[in-house]
């Protein structure tokens, strides 16, 4: 398969780890340390696509014109969220990698992230549910938790705020209710 142009080893749609380390996409580690959930950012293709860059209210993300793609200045994020609640594409996902040491500091759960997805479908899942975890390709990854989920009062968008071991974090992009 062919790279999908402009984008060099992007294939067939699938956003790579690998893909998204070479763009600048994952946060380098000592940004991992900030308290707070960081943006990543899906979107590797020049369209006239600005929500992003548009409702950051400290300038995180920048754009050298309305049709490239969102570069995210790391210190500058505050972990707001409105990125991913304005993103037509649910292209933005958010993961506090550590969480489970810095806030939550439930036992057990020490080296585990809150991964913050926008979802569209039906049912929502709630609070407390175990919902099946998948990556870019939609392979299933796991089972996690539902830690929270909360609906954007400005753009509608639900973010389902699941648990995840910090060793999928950065792979966890859809979540799937799993048959009652």
């Amino acid at each position: 398969m062919s790279d999908v142009e402009g984008t060099p080893g992007l294939e067939s749609g699938v956003v790579t780890l690998a893909v998204l380390r070479e763009a600048g996409r994952l946060p380098p580690p000592d940004v991992l340390e900030k308290a707070v959930a960081l943006p990543i950012i899906d979107c590797l293709e020049d369209i006239p696509c600005t929500p992003c860059r548009d409702v950051c209210p400290t300038g995180a993300i920048t754009m050298k014109t309305m049709i490239n793609r969102p570069e995210l200045n790391w210190d500058a994020c505050t972990g707001c969220t409105l990125c991913a609640q304005a993103c037509p594409g649910l292209a933005i996902s958010l993961v506090n990698y550590n969480f489970g040491r810095k806030s939550l500091k439930r036992p057990g759960y020490e080296d585990y992230s809150l991964v913050m997805i926008p979802y569209e479908l039906l049912p929502i899942p709630k609070k407390g549910d175990r919902v099946n975890v998948l990556d870019r390709a939609g392979k299933l990854l796991g089972e996690a938790e539902v830690f929270s989920v909360t609906r954007s009062a400005k753009f509608g968008t639900v973010l389902v705020n699941v648990l995840v071991p910090q060793s999928i974090a950065f792979e966890v992009k859809h979540v799937e209710v799993k048959a009652q």
